[in-house]
């Protein structure tokens, strides 16, 4: 009775992974796609390239949001990885085809991300290079809004942190719309902006918003990535701009 009882749970464990394998594309399991025909199945691939495997399934997948300028986002692709990933002879080309054609199954993904990256601010890259994958083309759309947010919640940032990554792209854009109506005089959605890039209320004191400012000053100062790649570089100094001017909107509002 026990091997029967035995043998129906792992028949029926199995018909799930069937299940979920159809309806989400590929899983992720220990930082290997569980599908056989996978280049990336093989046990000798190293933890540099299995990290390199993430980042290239989740650009897979933002790219399938919006194929807007395609080869812009993939010459961005191109240079990111390079930078970040300068000893690996992985098969970019092809293991990107693979992910656009076979979706990862985030949630899978982002546990072993967790794992491998148990520091906040490493996880919190991902959302950045995600961020600016789908900026190349200078726009965000209803569907990278989402997916931005689900790998938010999944690698368990904050709530907060998510607000200040889509707020910088919109205090950016909101700006540039003010320079060309010559509007110098910040309004209220500018302020309610700054706030969420800071991440502070409305109604926060100078001191509370100095104390933001210097956190985030502190995580995103270029410095911290002088030995990184140009395009890592340039990232990080767009997010410093934005933080300081959220931070000179609400100086004199």
């Amino acid at each position: 009775m026990f091997i029967t009882f035995l043998i129906c749970m792992v028949l029926a464990y199995y018909g799930y992974k069937i299940m979920i394998n159809r309806k989400y594309g590929n899983l992720w399991y220990d930082g290997f796609f569980e599908n056989e025909e996978s280049h990336f199945y093989h046990q000798d691939i190293g933890s540099k390239d299995r990290l390199l495997e993430a980042y290239i399934s989740l650009s897979a997948l933002m790219i399938r949001k919006d194929r807007t300028d395609y080869n812009e986002k993939l010459r961005y692709l191109n240079n990111y990885f390079a930078k970040h990933f300068p000893r690996s002879h992985y098969n970019f080309g092809d293991s990107f085809i693979a992910s656009l054609k076979n979706p990862i199954y985030i949630k899978d993904l982002s546990k072993w991300l967790r794992k491998r990256l148990p520091h906040r601010e490493d996880r919190l890259q991902i959302l950045y290079f995600l961020a600016g994958i789908a900026t190349v083309d200078g726009s965000l759309n209803r569907k990278e809004i989402d997916l931005l947010r689900d790998m938010n919640e999944l690698l368990e940032l904050s709530p907060k942190d998510f607000e200040s990554i889509i707020s910088m792209y919109n205090q950016r854009q909101q700006r540039e719309r003010e320079q060309r109506a010559e509007n110098s005089k910040p309004r209220v959605s500018v302020i309610q902006l700054a706030c969420k890039v800071l991440g502070v209320s409305e109604h926060a004191s100078m001191d509370e918003i100095k104390k933001a400012y210097r956190s985030l000053v502190k995580l995103h100062h270029p410095d911290r990535f002088a030995t990184q790649g140009l395009d890592q570089q340039k990232i990080a100094e767009t997010r410093f701009v934005e933080i300081q001017k959220a931070y000179e909107v609400l100086e004199r509002r």
